[in-house]
């Protein structure tokens, strides 16, 4: 520590979890209205395909029906 006020000071590291995890790919098979509908959300809520799948699936595995508090999952450019 450079400032004489923080020579007693600790420095200390935190690792922060990472969202960002391996992507797998997949393939799924749906009904054409379906993916339409999901489209149409993902691109109104500033989405991918994938960064929605990805919320939904989880929010119904995890009981969260709070859609702000998934994070990490991928938005539209």
């Amino acid at each position: 520590m450079s400032d004489p006020e923080n020579k007693a000071a600790v420095a200390v590291l935190i690792p922060l979890k990472s969202a960002a995890k391996k992507a797998v790919r997949l393939n799924i098979t749906l009904p054409e209205d379906v993916l339409r509908e999901i489209d149409t959300y993902a691109e109104a809520h500033g989405l991918t395909r994938s960064g929605f799948l990805a919320q939904a699936a989880l929010r119904q595995t995890r009981g969260d029906d709070n859609p702000g508090s998934i994070r990490g999952y991928a938005h539209s450019a």
